[in-house]
């Protein structure tokens, strides 16, 4: 993992707990904490979770934002059930009925995922223990008319799973149309300009904490992907979205960078390239956890 930013966030983290535990104020620190989108490198977010929810910090931050795949991790982490997240990753994401490049109708089976974390009697989310956190728990999207960034605050289960099957709709490779309160929304990822500056923007943070979910050195999307999403997927697209899609990754860093550069103090952890986004091998994406798991504890023993 790779850490960039400032120490004073993970410092704050620990200092908030201990008020928290001691029963003094805390509200002056308000704490944010994003998870980023990436597939299956939704791994390095999974240890994190882990570690944190270890480290006792489960209801420690004041708000919590999952975007794309970093919206199950973020749910679970607030319900603390991550260890949950880590069998959807190895056991659910690996199927194909989940992802298959092959099958052209519908790469990315949404729908199959949320029904997994909505009813499964292991791996559900359990949405009263979310609510009864002290943070509050958005997902990001994006509009699918104007590609603009949305939070999205949910209001009771129902709404809850919307919001979530909204944020990680990969709309490109999946074929569902999630509309809430008339507005048809895409995967957070897709926003442009990217939701993380309007989760820092709207939710005024002291401390702003991104799990990335992605690896550290940048690099353009595929000839192929933007070859489809201007063909094949175009079908599913409006010209908007598809330039969204296309430029996501330089949208998301310049987020990041306008974060760093802000006065808010902000701290950004990136994966270290151990992993694939569409990694299938369930003992490579448990090692990647541990390691990832391991590594976040080893930051916070540092931080004093």
């Amino acid at each position: 993992m790779i850490f960039e930013g400032e120490h004073s966030v993970i410092q704050a983290i620990k200092e908030k707990k201990n008020l928290m535990d001691s029963g003094e104020p805390h509200e002056h620190l308000r704490i944010l904490c994003i998870q980023g989108g990436g597939l299956m490198r939704g791994v390095y977010g999974v240890g994190a979770a882990l570690a944190l929810e270890e480290m006792g910090h489960t209801n420690t931050f004041t708000s919590l934002v999952g975007i794309s795949s970093g919206a199950p991790i973020v749910a679970h982490f607030a319900a603390g059930t991550t260890a949950e997240g880590l069998s959807l990753l190895m056991e659910d994401c690996c199927d194909p009925e989940f992802v298959n490049p092959w099958r052209f109708w519908n790469q990315v089976n949404s729908k199959h995922f949320i029904d997994v974390v909505r009813s499964h009697p292991r791996k559900k989310i359990d949405i009263n223990k979310v609510f009864a956190n002290p943070a509050q728990v958005y997902f990001g999207a994006a509009e699918y008319k104007t590609a603009l960034p949305r939070l999205l605050f949910p209001r009771n289960e129902d709404h809850f799973f919307k919001c979530m099957h909204a944020s990680i709709n990969m709309q490109n490779v999946s074929p569902y149309k999630i509309i809430i309160d008339g507005i048809h929304y895409a995967d957070g990822g897709f926003s442009n300009p990217h939701v993380i500056s309007e989760a820092i923007r709207t939710l005024n943070p002291t401390h702003v904490l991104i799990i990335a979910n992605n690896d550290r050195d940048f690099t353009p999307i595929s000839k192929v992907e933007r070859l489809l999403n201007r063909t094949i997927f175009r079908l599913r697209l409006n010209g908007i979205m598809a330039q969204a899609i296309n430029t996501r990754r330089e949208a998301r860093d310049q987020a990041i960078t306008e974060a760093m550069e802000s006065e808010v103090k902000t701290a950004v952890v990136w994966g270290d390239g151990s992993i694939s986004g569409m990694e299938k091998n369930a003992r490579k994406i448990e090692s990647a956890v541990e390691a990832s798991r391991m590594w976040w504890h080893g930051l916070f023993a540092l931080e004093k």
